[in-house]
């Protein structure tokens, strides 16, 4: 019998670690224990799979005093699920970017290369670095940071770029609530990430390449650090017959502002994390002034993908939190909606849910009755929304949401980087604005856009330049609850 268990960070938050130590003690030659990568279901954790007689089942939400029963009998189990790779929450999706979780130890490169690893290495090798970025051109492969910025034209112009010295860097400071596509990569499929920065290196002639990881990931930076380790002694980092490549780890100071590249890139050079005006551009004048080509996490997945043949589709990783049954990760087609992703995949009444936020922070509040829109940025932001990094969370229908809004732009308040006097002072007058709102309701709204018309146009980045969406569509789809019914 062998048993699988993931040791990802979530799994962990809620005991899996506590039962992969028990089982780790127990000695009983009919079964064998092995990590396994996430399924990213969160709402099944902690969840062991198991093979027996060439049948596969796994149990959800396994708890410590559960073990031995599992071990003597696992098919009288409580919580059994029947093939997991069956069930429509799993079945439904279409898994291209997060293709390998729940079929890997996430550091074992034996694991990675079963599963096509390094395929897509082989392919570039092969090709010129023109072709290698005209392939990626066709493919519209775009950011996946919440800009949706064409990823050929970063690597086209950084490749363009005479200089001895550029640099690949990784934007992995995941800072947006709601958001942990990123995290569930690193911790689970690290290989295919670093794959993707050595092409990326070989593609615009630079020898360096760079993950700046959010601080509070420190199980994302052990399992990174040892994959990376285990790449080096495999030959594939540092020089080689092919290409020379070499990969660092740096983790931010917690500052929110800083997966902002430019910000990102004075953090890197041990300055305060502020954003930098544009031009120059990072891919001209980046990191030390050199040549710098910033991506997203998943946008470096999606080439590797391509360049292996595993990307059939573009596909949206929808990361679903908040009020809903099943929280998790559920990679779909774009032609999803909203009401799709609540009551299909996360099992939950959709008259149980006021709005969600999607695209994190920044995000704006969608209302029940948009609902029907599909979970594409071009549909969305037809309506005034934003896909961002496409994390969704749902707010259930007893939620105030002036109260969401001002927590938020406490939050707001406190990422600031301080640079430009439109966020820095906009946000404070903007929470005083909306607390006494209803005393003064017409004054203070013609106050409150012209101050949200300041931050969009002024701001030099998107903490004060996207305020205006969670504010507007708070006040627009939800007034009664800042005592405000008609709103001009």
């Amino acid at each position: 019998m062998n048993i699988y268990i993931s040791l990802d960070t979530c799994a962990q938050s809620v005991g899996s670690f506590e039962i992969f130590e028990k089982l780790k003690g127990i000695n009983n030659p009919t079964f064998t224990l092995n990590k396994r990568s996430t399924r990213a279901l969160m709402w099944l954790e902690p969840l062991l799979e198991i093979e027996q007689d060439n049948k596969q089942i796994a149990i959800s939400n396994v708890e410590n005093i559960d073990i031995e029963n599992i071990l003597k009998n696992p098919l009288n189990s409580k919580n059994l699920i029947d093939n997991i790779d069956n069930q429509p929450y799993l079945k439904n999706q279409h898994r291209v970017i997060f293709k390998n979780l729940g079929k890997n130890d996430p550091t074992s490169i034996e694991d990675y290369k079963k599963l096509g690893g390094f395929r897509a290495l082989e392919t570039v090798l092969k090709m010129e670095s023109k072709d290698v970025i005209e392939k990626i051109k066709i493919a519209d492969i775009r950011g996946r940071g919440g800009a949706f910025f064409p990823a050929y034209i970063k690597w086209q112009t950084v490749l363009n770029v005479q200089s001895d010295i550029k640099y690949v860097i990784c934007n992995a400071d995941e800072g947006d609530s709601g958001s942990f596509a990123d995290r569930l990569i690193i911790e689970n499929d690290p290989f295919s990430l670093i794959e993707a920065m050595i092409i990326a290196g070989i593609t615009v002639n630079a020898k360096e390449g760079i993950v700046y990881l959010r601080s509070e990931y420190p199980n994302a930076k052990k399992v990174l650090q040892k994959a990376i380790d285990i790449a080096y002694q495999n030959n594939y980092l540092g020089k080689n017959d092919s290409y020379e490549f070499d990969l660092y780890i740096v983790t931010g100071g917690g500052a929110y502002v800083c997966g902002e590249e430019t910000a990102l890139i004075e953090s890197l050079e041990n300055k305060r994390g502020l954003v930098r005006p544009r031009p120059p551009l990072p891919a001209i004048s980046g990191l030390f002034n050199k040549p710098t080509l910033i991506n997203n996490v998943l946008s470096f997945i999606d080439i590797v993908r391509l360049f292996e043949g595993s990307r059939d589709t573009h596909t949206t990783p929808l990361q679903l939190s908040g009020a809903v049954k099943r929280e998790g990760l559920f990679e779909v087609a774009n032609d999803i909606t909203i009401e799709e992703l609540i009551s299909k995949f996360a099992d939950t009444p959709i008259d149980d849910i006021k709005a969600v936020q999607i695209g994190g922070p920044l995000g704006a509040f969608v209302p029940k009755e948009k609902f029907y829109l599909k979970l594409n940025n071009d549909e969305l932001s037809k309506e005034g929304f934003i896909l961002g990094h496409a994390s969704v969370v749902a707010f259930n229908k007893n939620t105030n949401m002036k109260d969401i809004l001002l927590n938020l732009i406490d939050f707001y308040i406190h990422e600031s980087c301080g640079k430009c006097t439109p966020c820095r002072i906009g946000q404070v007058r903007l929470k005083e604005i909306l607390t006494d709102l209803h005393l003064n309701t017409q004054s203070n709204l013609i106050l409150l856009y012209d101050l949200l018309d300041t931050l969009k146009e002024a701001s030099l980045c998107g903490l004060g330049g996207l305020t205006h969406l969670s504010a507007l569509s708070s006040l627009k789809y939800f007034g009664n609850d800042f005592g405000i019914v008609d709103i001009q």
